[in-house]
């Protein structure tokens, strides 16, 4: 076996051959770390859905049981579910329901996987086409992400954006930008 080694360490390549196998390693060693990277990180979908594809059960009656509005309708409750950095998922409900609307918009709620409620909001749903009422932000609060809320003003063409954090329990407004439509 040594002396089939010690024929590798003898080979002599040339300055191309080196060059090329320095490359390849670079090249392999940058594809495993993204694939890492990849891996490491959870994808923070957020896409709307029906509430009964997402939601745990015990979550779902403990806030149905907490929005006791007998018209509530469970089939037209959406959630979107956001996973945090170590902090279990958040789930955010939009109940779809006359009931929980009114002339300022309609009531969302943001709990834990434990059913407790950690923001609840009045927003108005229209919005222009290339704006989403809620967003994920990048900013991280004591494993939860911050939540960027767009509304409409009464000004034309202008938008709010409030960005909730995670802090103490609640999120609360931290930061409050106005856009025009064409920014994003």
């Amino acid at each position: 076996m040594q002396p089939h080694i010690y024929q590798l360490l003898k080979l002599q390549l040339s300055k191309h051959k080196v060059v090329y196998l320095t490359l390849l390693g670079i090249f392999i060693i940058s594809i495993i770390l993204a694939f890492y990277h990849n891996l490491s990180t959870k994808k923070r979908i957020t896409t709307w859905k029906n509430v009964e594809e997402v939601t745990p059960k015990s979550l779902l009656k403990k806030v149905i049981t907490k929005k006791s509005t007998r018209y509530l309708d469970i089939s037209s409750i959406k959630v979107m579910q956001i996973p945090s950095n170590g902090s279990g998922d958040l789930y955010i409900f939009d109940y779809g329901s006359p009931q929980l609307c009114g002339a300022g918009g309609c009531l969302y709620s943001v709990y834990n996987s434990d059913g407790k409620t950690l923001l609840e909001f009045i927003a108005n749903p229209k919005l222009p086409k290339s704006q989403k009422l809620i967003k994920v932000g990048e900013n991280v609060n004591q494993g939860f992400p911050c939540l960027n809320i767009t509304q409409i003003t009464d000004t034309d063409k202008l938008l709010s954006q409030t960005e909730f954090c995670y802090q103490n329990g609640n999120y609360v407004p931290l930061n409050k930008n106005f856009i025009t439509e064409k920014n994003e």
